[in-house]
């Protein structure tokens, strides 16, 4: 069997597929096998792996387009090495030596269930370097539900972890990846990362998170969800993270708040914050952009 299992949902972008097979087939690392499973239209992607010639490469050709979720979950069914190493197709292997280092820190670190590293952020405009902020890591380790002010970890491609029968939840929605991190927290807490850019994310607007607007309310149900799920209000900061960032922006209401644990006072220290900070000094603001850019036009 081999080692690690890299698991390629794909759907009609032969272009990206060839990148990242290339970066793949560029590693020190060798033990390894991928999974390919393709949504596309054609089988444009078929003919670019049939002329690899490569034994390690499994594809399957989807009957019928299982859509994102799914068909992510169907190339890690697939999977038989100890480790899962998701690549989404947009995504590559930054370095020769990058699956090898993520290897090394799940080798080196056996308490470890996942591992993670940092990563550079492409557009066809600009690249960055992506980093987590200085306190997130301690956060993470102090208590993992901690995750849930914020998803430093990154994309899933940034990620390697150990097989283990946990899939992405197919009721999650913008939040997926997040959801997956909480569901191997919740069966082993202990990670490991590194401040390389081992991974490089390709950036464009296709991008299945950026199908949702900001008060998307399937965006509002993954996090009760995750929430609801472990127990978040036991947890001071995601409870309050929770009421100010989802509970008053998404407009629900004190009952509502109540079923989330949280008490009247806070809800409504909470809902007058928003209404000032967010609503009446926002309109002040944009009002005051109005009136300079009118004493522009009247100076001109």
């Amino acid at each position: 069997m081999p080692k690690v299992s890299i698991c390629v949902p794909v759907y009609n972008n032969v272009k990206e597929v060839k990148r990242l097979l290339d970066s793949i087939q560029e590693q020190t690392y060798t033990d390894y096998e991928v999974n390919i499973t393709d949504d596309s239209d054609g089988m444009e992607i078929a003919d670019l792996v049939s002329g690899l010639l490569d034994e390690r490469i499994r594809y399957v050709h989807n009957g019928k387009n299982l859509g994102h979720i799914f068909n992510w979950n169907a190339a890690i069914a697939m999977a038989q090495g100890e480790y899962i190493k998701i690549m989404f197709s947009d995504d590559w292997f930054t370095y020769p030596e990058s699956l090898a280092e993520m290897v090394r820190m799940l080798d080196e670190n056996p308490e470890a269930g996942l591992a993670f590293s940092n990563s550079m952020q492409v557009s066809a405009r600009e690249s960055y370097k992506r980093k987590v902020s200085e306190d997130f890591i301690p956060r993470l380790q102090e208590d993992w539900r901690n995750l849930f002010l914020g998803n430093e970890i990154g994309a899933p491609s940034d990620t390697i972890y150990r097989r283990n029968g946990i899939m992405f939840d197919e009721k999650s929605n913008w939040a997926s990846d997040m959801v997956l991190y909480m569901r191997l927290f919740s069966k082993n807490p202990r990670f490991v990362s590194t401040d390389r850019p081992l991974i490089s994310i390709g950036m464009h607007e296709e991008q299945y998170t950026h199908s949702f607007s900001d008060k998307d309310e399937r965006i509002f149900n993954d996090y009760l969800y995750m929430y609801e799920t472990y127990r978040l209000w036991e947890n001071e900061r995601c409870k309050t993270f929770f009421l100010k960032e989802y509970i008053v922006k998404f407009g629900k209401g004190r009952k509502f708040a109540k079923s989330c644990k949280i008490s009247k006072k806070d809800f409504i220290r909470a809902k007058t914050s928003y209404f000032w900070k967010d609503i009446v000094v926002s309109y002040c603001k944009a009002a005051l952009r109005k009136l300079e850019l009118c004493k522009s036009a009247k100076q001109k």
